[in-house]
Order: C-alpha cells, then sequence, then structure tokens
C-alpha cells in the first residue's frame, strides 16, 4: 500500500514540475506584434468631454466644445453657396463651413461623403463640410457623417468625421458632432 502511495505522489511531482516547465519556457505560436491600444487617459479625455447642447463638440486633433460666434455668413437661399459659421472653442478659434452645391433639395438629412473635388464651391451634387483651424488655416474635409439642415434653413445639426485638406499641412482626422447656427 505504501507503495502504491508513493506512486501516485510521485506521479503527481513529475506533473506539477513538467507544467512549470512547460509554462515557462514555453514560446508563443503567434510572433506578430500586439497592435498598440490608445492609453487609458487618452480615452477617458473623449469620453469625459460633455458640451452644451447648443455647442459642437470637436475631439480627435482637437478635445473641446466650441459655440457659435459672431460674424457668420449665411446667404438666404440655397445651399449652393457654403454657408460660414465662426466657432469659439476654449483653446481654439475654428470656421465650420457647410454647402450642399448642386444637390440641395430643401431642409433634410444629407449624406457625406468623401469630397470629389478639392474645395468648396463646386457645384458637384455633394453635402459638404468643412472646419478650418483660425489661426494655422489648416483644413478639415467631411469624409463621412450627415449634415441636417432645419425648415428655417438657418441651423440643424452635423455629425460628420473629417480627414485633412490635401492643401492642409496636418494629416491627422478630427470628428464634430452637434448643432449649428446661422442666427
Amino acid at each position: 500500500m505504501i507503495h502504491r502511495v508513493l506512486v501516485i505522489a510521485g506521479a503527481i511531482v513529475a506533473i506539477a514540475a513538467a507544467s512549470v516547465v512547460f509554462t515557462v519556457y514555453r514560446v508563443p505560436n503567434d510572433t506578430t506584434p500586439q497592435r498598440p491600444r490608445p492609453s487609458p487617459t487618452a480615452l477617458a479625455v473623449r469620453e469625459t468631454l460633455t458640451c452644451q447642447p447648443t455647442e459642437l463638440k470637436l475631439t480627435g486633433v482637437f478635445n473641446e466644445c466650441a459655440s457659435i460666434g459672431k460674424g457668420t455668413s449665411c446667404p438666404s437661399g440655397s445651399f449652393d453657396q457654403a454657408r460660414e459659421m465662426l466657432l469659439n472653442g476654449t483653446k481654439d478659434t475654428f470656421l465650420l463651413y457647410i454647402e450642399v452645391n448642386g444637390g440641395y433639395h430643401g431642409p433634410g438629412t444629407y449624406a457625406l461623403a468623401p469630397w470629389p473635388q478639392g474645395t468648396l464651391g463646386v457645384a458637384d451634387g455633394v453635402a459638404k463640410v468643412a472646419i478650418r483651424e483660425f489661426t494655422t488655416g489648416a483644413l478639415w474635409e467631411s469624409s463621412a457623417g450627415s449634415v441636417t439642415i432645419e425648415g428655417s434653413e438657418q441651423f440643424g445639426w452635423v455629425y460628420a468625421g473629417l480627414g485633412a485638406s490635401s492643401s492642409s499641412p496636418v494629416d491627422v482626422s478630427l470628428n464634430i458632432a452637434g448643432w449649428w447656427s446661422c442666427s
């Protein structure tokens, strides 16, 4: 009987030793590098940014809330000409452009797609939104999202992903979400 107990105890010790050796000296099968993940600090900044209902939220290269300022250029009638609004952020000042040149059919929601032309003012039938940093002139152009134009055509909402313009020296992404107004 003692002999059986010693054999079982020896087998348990051998299995435990083999497990330790296998765990310590094991080489992983997947040697591809892991994708970097954003730091928890960066995620916390974006998630905790809360703007007032009358502000536009900018996240990405900028993380701030911006309110509509004085000096807007909002021609009445068609959206063939860009609506231009001054945005006052906590750290920066911006210009917001909204245009539906050649495809405007009245108040409603327009899908934003990558720009087929490099500038505003081209009658290509594409709804466009852009943000320009006032001090540097850097421009970000919409590539996805939507812009809503309400009945009076003087306000609405925008939810857009923007990429750096080909004429912009900055190569980063910017997201905007919130209320816009020409009044």
